[in-house]
């Protein structure tokens, strides 16, 4: 189970784009367009069975369930085989960047929603516009601002799957023996920094540990919540970055925070605040919601609980999503859209009782995902990520945009600097500054 914990924590990094070979795989026809030859239910137009391969960066535990709901796929539809090939995420994006290059990705494939934009913009992916407007009843059905945070000028090069949230896990006992209410839907930035200096220990332990929130993009959500400016303009085509009076707020509250010993310091490594929560040593733990599946395995006797994201006004949450993207030249588009559709639906709603790592996009498959976890005994959670993704208001997890790296390394060696203490808050200001002239460039 560490090995899928693991598969979703690197979820958080950036797409880099980088060289790579891998031997070919998939059925594409490289000399193909999208107006390829269609398969319909029973393999392709020449009656022969149609074959395709899908490739996922799951654990090998997930990997196996995922192929064994894909067979009711191939029941459903005869003449059409697929071959589920797992690949390490740490090799992925390298691969599949490399594949799409010398016209040999896999029929279908995971995709970040960064990757999916710009090799979408590229002309590197299918276009299911055509779907789109065709199946429209199908796409009314995703949670609110997902599909449309995978258009290109309108064009669809992907299918969203799963959605991840960063609510906050809290130990139950630790609240209780602090005198604490336990927070719940609607609790304020205010009352959890309250709840972390009561719950810290001066050199034992901190009250709120953050990963990944511990960025501009997490404190953020505090500014968009109070009204104010959001740190990107944008969340998949920034044009604009900005450091608000709200968000210097937000700044100078977390950076109390660090001085007084609440909150743990921005740049301290984060690799094991997961387990510390498991072994009962963290008070609170705002962290993506694919940490549920470990907790509930392997900690069942550990008294938590989870709690969506604070507010000061309005709910507010970090989009951050994952889904299945084609290549441009595919040679059965009829049935590999028969294929992704099945995987963020029926596949979703038969393996994610099972591993229950995120929610689907797609909210009617969601259904099992927050079932499980309510099963568990904890239906809080369920209804904390429900109300997450329901949010009017979605800031980006990270920038999404090909300029992203050179953007990345102003705020890696300014904003935690500045939260805890080592750089003064002024500095942001350049940070805004050299971002932009980033974006500005041509």
């Amino acid at each position: 189970m560490k090995q899928i914990i693991k598969k979703w924590s690197a979820l958080l990094l950036s797409v880099v784009c980088t060289a790579g070979v891998l031997a070919g795989c998939g059925s594409n026809n490289t000399d193909s367009s999208n107006a390829g030859t269609n398969a319909g239910n029973n393999g392709n137009a020449a009656g022969q069975e149609v074959k395709l391969t899908m490739m996922t960066w799951e654990g090998k535990e997930m990997t196996a369930a995922i192929q064994e709901a894909v067979k009711k796929f191939e029941s459903d539809n005869p003449g059409i085989k697929v071959e589920v090939l797992p690949t390490p995420l740490a090799d992925y994006t390298t691969k599949i960047n490399s594949l799409i290059s010398i016209n040999k990705a896999p029929d279908v494939f995971m995709s970040g929603n960064d990757t999916e934009l710009i090799s979408g913009k590229n002309g590197q992916l299918y276009d299911w516009t055509s779907q789109m407007e065709a199946d429209q009843s199908f796409f009314d059905n995703f949670y609110p601002g997902i599909i449309p945070n995978w258009l290109v000028d309108g064009k669809l090069y992907g299918i969203p799957g799963l959605m991840n949230s960063y609510g906050v896990f809290y130990n139950k006992k630790m609240f209780k023996d602090a005198g604490l209410t336990e927070p719940k839907t609607g609790w304020t930035y205010a009352e959890m920094m309250e709840d972390a200096q009561r719950l810290s220990k001066k050199g034992e332990m901190f009250g709120l540990y953050l990963q990944k929130m511990n960025d501009p993009f997490g404190l953020s959500n505090y500014a968009a919540s109070a009204g104010d400016t959001p740190f990107a303009d944008s969340i998949t085509d920034a044009k604009k970055v900005t450091i608000s009076p709200k968000m210097e707020e937000a700044v100078n509250l977390y950076r109390s925070g660090v001085v007084n010993g609440s909150i743990a310091p921005f740049s301290q490594n984060t690799d094991n605040y997961a387990n510390l929560f498991k072994e009962g040593k963290v008070p609170m733990l705002q962290a993506g919601q694919w940490y549920a599946d470990d907790f509930i395995r392997n900690a069942k006797d550990l008294e938590w609980g989870y709690a969506p994201s604070p507010i000061v006004d309005k709910p507010v949450s970090t989009y951050d999503a994952i889904g299945f993207a084609s290549p441009a030249k595919i040679k059965n588009p009829e049935a590999v859209y028969k294929l992704i559709k099945f995987v963020a639906t029926e596949m979703y709603e038969e393996v994610l009782p099972k591993f229950p790592v995120a929610p689907p996009t797609y909210q009617p498959s969601a259904k099992p995902y927050y079932e499980k976890l309510k099963e568990a005994g904890h239906p809080e959670m369920a209804d904390a990520i429900d109300y997450m993704l329901k949010a009017e208001i979605k800031t980006p997890v990270h920038f999404m945009e090909q300029w992203s790296t050179k953007a990345q390394t102003f705020i890696d060696s300014t904003f935690k600097n500045v939260i805890d203490g080592k750089k003064p808050v002024e500095d942001l200001k350049v940070m805004e500054k050299n971002i932009n002239d980033i974006i500005a460039a041509p």
